[in-house]
């Protein structure tokens, strides 16, 4: 190699592009869904999941103004009734998808309770809630992904019945 080829070489190794583009693994974090339209989805730390309605809810809910949130530290089997939302329309209960102890709400619903109409997958979600190994095995078997709930939507959309 010549000098002026080492020397280009280096110069170009010296100042190569450092771009690095990086990606939450938050984005890709696939939710579940109950037949009742509330969501589930596992969050970072495996040992917990955030809960929530759908868009199809929020939507057939109306404007929510009001939501009644559990306990910190209250357990909930699967479908007991956790929480209340009122919205112009409707009063509806909210039933856990997942047995599950509550460690968290969504403490910005007590003053914005239309969060859960304006964002109810990101900002609207109502309540995290620690659940066992057991349980996070079986939210795959027992509630529907993306694709089966959509695909629940598209069947019962046709019956008019949900």
């Amino acid at each position: 190699m010549s000098t002026l080829t080492s020397l280009l070489f280096r110069h170009a190794n010296k100042f190569h592009s450092i771009r690095q583009f990086h990606v939450t693994s938050r984005a890709f974090q696939e939710r579940y869904y109950t037949k009742k339209h509330e969501w589930v989805q596992i969050l970072d730390n495996k040992k917990e999941v955030r809960i929530g309605i759908s868009e199809f809810a929020q939507s057939a809910l109306g404007d929510v103004v009001y939501c009644e949130l559990p306990s910190i530290g209250a357990k909930f089997k699967r479908d007991d009734a956790f929480a209340t939302l009122e919205s112009v329309k409707a009063v509806a209960e909210c039933f856990m998808p997942i047995d599950g102890e509550i460690s968290s709400t969504n403490e910005k619903l007590k003053t914005q309770a239309d969060l859960i109409n304006k964002s109810p997958y990101e900002n609207g979600w109502l309540v995290q809630a620690k659940i066992d190994e057991n349980n996070r095995n079986d939210i795959g078997k027992v509630l529907m992904n993306e694709k089966k709930y959509q695909e629940f939507l598209e069947k019962n959309k046709q019956s008019g019945d949900h």
